[in-house]
């Protein structure tokens, strides 16, 4: 950060090769990119971090002029500074509450007469949430990732020690160098206080791990699968099924589409079972056995779960709610459908499953009001039986839905109380309760990995975004009921089924309308994100294949597209 300009460049150098002593080696930088006091620095709005800071400051804040008050002064100081060479923390990539002051801190009036209440954001973000994505979009953009083995390099790698690290600007002092302090070693008491507090406040360097230069990342390949097209024309699907009963859940891997109806029936269609835009009757080459009965109340699509565990399709499985014994079946999904898992620990029955994009958890809500999050540590679910971990409570109500997030280490549940919980995956901790704007049944819940929980209330009509720690993004009441949603894989495209068979699809992030894709004949049943396209179930019986969402002008977790 110290070397960003070429005026502050020629200065550090010009510092380096003037520094002399004979018990102190030369360095750039006598300060530290990553300290205790630059992690307080930019996190005082938030806690554990605010009583951090006043502690660091003997019980009050500090002064309001060198307080985090603006990305603008901050980055100026940051690059016309030797002495404030301080990088970004991750939260700055991931967490808008950072940036406000929520808890109203009284944090100081500067020498300018400005109040420091709010980050004050670059003139090109809205907000603190419209920030953070953009801020997170290019750090994951193309332009950064062809670079990034180039900070490896300064952190981590070759330029870190010895002439290449002189030669980058990139030396600091000394006593930041780990094999420079060896505190085992020490025998006087004020001699290890002093080197403890130069580690504490003044930083120190990481392990060096590399001493060749690390490699370019390759660059991203185009999309294996075509895009809908951008515009106003609606897009019409391009092959459709029929199948014997109301599908309620499908799943596509290996050229095969998996599909479980209302009857219970598990049936396996190969990739030639799909024609053209007209649906056509065909032949299953496979079907499993049937499943116990389903309570009455359940919607089913909620109750069931397909997913494969090695992303090919020869190890497919379902998970099963809703059934009349408050049991959890584990089934395969080919074959004969034999239940491999019985699972009873709810006492009443389970209304909503769902199953981790890694396999290795699985969590299920019930009418009592309680979810259970189940481990399977191999991924394996059928040869590994799933073992309950935490009992996961805080709802007043029966569940409606269910989502993990195994990226974010997440869980969170709707419950018919208006309220929403996320946990965690790890100890079932309660993190967050966020409570429906008007108080009406949450009914459907997604994660999405980018940081947003993502809520469907008042009869599907209503779509609500919230970050985690539960501030109210973005709220559109629809003209009919949400039946089914999806995420696509890069998790910042949100598809809707509706009850009146439109089919839509909006940027997560800055909640535009992507595509309109030509209605379905019936009322949307669930729906599914295949191998490049959508799979849209009705109660029509129909199964129909659509393009996936356009990317243009999205805003990704993983690429910023112009």
């Amino acid at each position: 950060m110290g070397a960003q300009v070429e005026q502050q460049r020629e200065l550090v150098a010009q510092l380096y090769d003037d520094f002399y002593d004979d018990d102190i080696p030369k360095f750039h930088y006598g300060s530290h990119y990553s300290t205790m006091g630059f992690v307080l620095y930019y996190l005082l709005r938030v806690e554990p971090f605010t009583a951090y800071h006043k502690g660091l400051q003997s019980g009050r804040f500090d002064h309001a002029d060198r307080l985090f008050h603006s990305f603008k002064n901050t980055y100026h100081s940051c690059t016309h500074s030797s002495s404030d060479v301080k990088e970004l923390v991750p939260e700055m990539f991931y967490l808008p509450d950072a940036l406000l002051n929520h808890n109203e801190l009284p944090l100081g009036t500067r020498q300018d007469g400005q109040q420091v209440g709010d980050v004050v954001l670059p003139p090109w973000a809205t907000n603190a949430v419209d920030f953070i994505a953009k801020h997170r979009a290019a750090l994951e953009s193309e332009y950064v990732s062809a670079h990034l083995h180039e900070w490896v390099d300064l952190i981590f790698g070759c330029k870190q020690r010895g002439p290449s690290a002189v030669s980058a600007l990139n030396v600091f002092f000394h006593l930041t160098y780990e094999e420079n302090v060896n505190l085992s070693r020490l025998t006087d008491l004020a001699e290890l206080r002093s080197l403890k507090a130069q580690i504490n406040n003044f930083g120190q360097t990481p392990p060096q791990l590399l001493v060749t230069p690390h490699p370019q990342r390759r660059p991203r390949g185009p999309p294996a699968w075509p895009l809908a097209p951008p515009g106003s024309m609606p897009v019409a699907p391009v092959g459709s099924l029929r199948v014997e009963s109301v599908p309620i859940a499908m799943l596509h891997v290996d050229e095969q589409t998996l599909v479980l109806d209302a009857s219970r029936r598990l049936v396996v269609y190969k990739s030639g079972a799909w024609i053209g835009r007209s649906p056509a009757t065909p032949v299953a080459v496979g079907e499993a056995g049937r499943l116990p009965a389903f309570a009455p109340r359940v919607t089913l699509s909620r109750a069931v779960a397909l997913f494969t565990s090695d992303g090919r399709g020869r190890e497919a499985w379902l998970a099963s709610g809703g059934h009349w014994d408050n049991s959890l079946l584990v089934s395969a999904a080919h074959g004969s459908g034999s239940v491999r898992h019985r699972l009873c620990c709810h006492s009443e029955f389970i209304t909503c499953v769902v199953v981790s994009s890694c396999g290795r958890w699985v969590l299920t809500g019930s009418d009592d009001a309680t979810a259970i999050l189940w481990s399977v540590p191999s991924g394996k679910m059928g040869t590994e039986r799933p073992q309950p971990t935490h009992v996961l409570r805080g709802h007043s109500a029966p569940l409606l839905c269910v989502a993990l997030s195994s990226v974010m280490r997440l869980a969170a549940s709707g419950a018919r109380d208006g309220t929403a919980a996320l946990y965690t995956l790890r100890g079932g901790t309660r993190v967050a309760l966020i409570q429906e704007p008007s108080g009406s049944a949450v009914e459907q819940v997604l994660l999405a990995d980018s940081g947003y929980v993502i809520l469907v209330s008042t009869a599907g009509s209503q779509l609500h975004l919230f970050s985690l720690n539960g501030l109210l993004v973005w709220s559109n009441s629809l003209p009919a009921g949400i039946s089914a949603l999806s995420l696509t894989p890069c998790h910042s495209v949100l598809v809707c089924g509706f009850d009146d068979g439109s089919l839509r699809a909006w940027s997560v992030h800055d909640h535009v309308e992507l595509t309109r894709y030509v209605p379905c004949p019936a009322p949307v049943v669930c729906l599914s994100v295949g191998d490049g396209f959508l799979l849209v179930g009705t109660s029509r019986t129909d199964v129909l294949r659509y393009p996936m969402p356009p990317v243009d002008s999205v805003l990704l977790p993983g690429i910023v597209v112009q």
